[in-house]
């Protein structure tokens, strides 16, 4: 037996002899699977990759940095569980990409495990997207060692005890066209087991807002203190933590420290720090100086050692090309996280349409452990965070001749449309930054423009059935009262306005308890379905939209499409400005 096993083992046997006391059927619960599945996963998160640490696997808690949270005035690092369970059975943590979400998530896992008083259960929601059955279904093949009939119904004894924590990582890597199936699914589980506790993480704006018994924890930006804190907790050599912490206290760099209340931008420029000492204006430059960092120096960042030689032995600048266009690739074909085998199909795809001549597996070696910017967990290789995967797709994008650009965007953004299973906002403000001309011309005007003509019919009932079906309202019900709010639906359409700022979703949500007509909504919902909360609500049904053009929202709809037209005049006028500063300099 290793000393890693030996201290996995010591993690979890407290847990086991806790439970095992309680029944013979806990015991036998935990030999029919459970341990099994809890070494694995602690396995998995205790011994854990990061940014910084792509290449090795390090100790979770060597590392970890406490992650603040908020609800209203509550701020918490969930360090102390047992007292926010006593007040928060149903939580949910809403964070941008790169704020600590899935590492906070880990944490949560852990130290449920470490308190002895409950079971942990991870499940990453992306794996719903395409399996065959219902949430109780992967919990049941997760947990069990095999599928006999005996051992669900002790799993279903078991979850209606209340002993698990149950952590729902990644609402926004739900596809959108199995969004309102998963969500049946959820509150349905939670429904049958309520006496436990739930987690579920997203992006903000993906719509989760529609679990109204949950509350919403917001991540926390880093604040001074945790940015040093975090420094201090992460970078080892003494020498290089204080010249680091220098230039991030430094009074001239105040403007740009914003860029550093995110960990994983603040890890990025940790990395990034021998080479380019320099805080970046734009995030994209974040992105550019980590993959300087990672091809020309790898692990001579901590020590002083030599660059690892490229087995491919392509130049700096062919082997970004060939990452650009695998990250294009394999974006529209919705693939986050890559088998060997479809690495390789990708790769080989790549080389069949250009003029590149590599070996694959070495360029596979070289993603993986010259440079470090795959990294393989299990039998799948994944970038050490998705935006990285964004960046080189905006950055393929933006280097594409002018003609070109115009089918890259569709091609992006009809993928996005289908099944986009985030907001897609660091996309966009990449490609944003990157090729801001192109960008504004060829995707945001043209986009706006579609919905700004669909909102000015002259027909009102038409606007009324063409704002429905771009928002995709759902009715929801708050249990108990005669309150009823109307929610956006998680869509393309919605994360698009809410990127070009010129929609307020809770000037909707809040229209029935504005115009008072909450209590006639509630009559036809539940005419509808009277045991439901939830309703998701096409414009074909009459007697809402009656209710709703009675009360006049019209007024609505017409001031979204001026929001939208007052956008697309602002987004002109600057296009004529740049182009006209261009043609300045061309005369000089």
């Amino acid at each position: 037996m290793t000393e890693k096993t030996i201290e996995l083992s010591g993690l979890i046997q407290p847990l086991k002899d806790a439970y095992k006391s309680i029944s013979d059927e806990w015991k036998n619960f935990f030999d029919i699977g459970l341990y099994d599945y809890l070494y694995s996963q602690t396995n998995k998160y205790y011994f854990t990759n990061t940014f910084l640490h792509r290449s090795e696997k390090v100790r979770f808690y060597d590392i970890y940095y406490p992650i603040k949270s908020t609800y209203k005035n509550l701020t918490t690092d969930f360090c102390n569980l047992e007292e926010i369970y006593e007040n928060y059975s149903k939580i949910i943590i809403s964070g941008s990409a790169g704020s600590g979400k899935t590492t906070l998530i880990k944490h949560l896992f852990l130290k449920t495990l470490f308190q002895k008083n409950r079971i942990p259960i991870l499940i990453e929601l992306r794996h719903l997207n395409d399996f065959e059955g219902n949430i109780e279904k992967i919990i049941s093949e997760k947990i069990l060692n095999n599928q006999l009939k005996p051992n669900s119904k002790i799993l279903k004894r078991s979850l209606l005890s209340g002993k698990f924590v149950f952590l729902f990582d990644g609402y926004d890597e739900i596809f959108s066209h199995k969004k309102n199936e998963i969500n049946r699914q959820l509150e349905e589980f939670i429904d049958n087991y309520n006496k436990n506790i739930f987690f579920i993480s997203t992006r903000p704006g993906s719509g989760i807002e529609i679990f109204n018994r949950f509350y919403e924890f917001k991540v926390e930006k880093l604040n001074d203190s945790d940015v040093n804190n975090f420094i201090d907790k992460i970078v080892d050599e003494q020498e290089r933590k204080k010249r680091i912490s220098n230039i991030v206290i430094d009074p001239q760099n105040e403007s740009y420290l914003e860029f550093l209340r995110n960990p994983l931008l603040l890890s990025m420029f940790i990395l990034a720090f021998e080479n380019h000492p320099e805080i970046p204006q734009k995030k994209s430059a974040f992105y550019r100086n980590v993959f300087d960092t990672l091809y020309s120096k790898h692990d001579g960042i901590t020590k002083n050692s030599f660059p690892r030689e490229k087995i491919t032995n392509l130049q700096r600048d062919d082997f970004e090309e060939i990452l650009c266009i695998f990250s294009y690739v394999s974006s529209i074909s919705g693939h986050y996280k890559f088998t060997e085998e479809l690495l390789t199909d990708i790769i080989n795809k790549i080389k069949v349409n250009t003029n590149y001549s590599f070996s694959t597996t070495d360029f596979i070696y070289d993603l993986r452990t010259t440079i470090s910017l795959l990294i393989l967990d299990g039998f799948e290789y994944y970038f050490p965070h998705r935006s990285m995967q964004e960046y080189f797709t905006a950055f393929f994008i933006s280097k594409l001749p002018t003609e070109k650009k115009k089918k890259a965007y569709q091609n992006m953004f009809e993928v996005l449309e289908e099944s986009s299973n985030d907001n897609s906002y660091t996309l966009w403000h990449l490609c944003n930054e990157l090729d801001n001309l192109a960008f504004t011309e060829l995707f945001l005007i043209p986009k706006l423009s579609a919905l700004h003509s669909k909102l000015i019919n002259q027909n009102a009932n038409q606007r009324l059935n063409n704002f429905l079906e771009i928002i995709k309202p759902a009715y929801v019900i708050h249990k108990g009262t005669e309150i009823v709010q109307i929610l956006r639906s998680r869509s393309f359409e919605n994360s698009f306005l809410i990127f070009c700022e010129v929609y307020d979703y809770k000037i909707l949500m809040y229209f029935p308890e504005r115009k008072n007509c909450s209590k006639n909504i509630i009559n036809v919902l539940k005419s509808i379905d009277e045991n439901k909360s939830i309703y998701h609500i096409t414009s074909k049904t009459y007697k809402l939209k009656q209710i709703l053009v009675e009360n006049n929202i019209d007024e609505i709809i017409l001031s979204l499409a001026k929001k939208i037209e007052d956008k697309i005049k602002f987004l002109k006028k600057n296009i004529v400005k740049k182009n006209t500063d261009i043609d300045k300099l061309l005369k000089l």
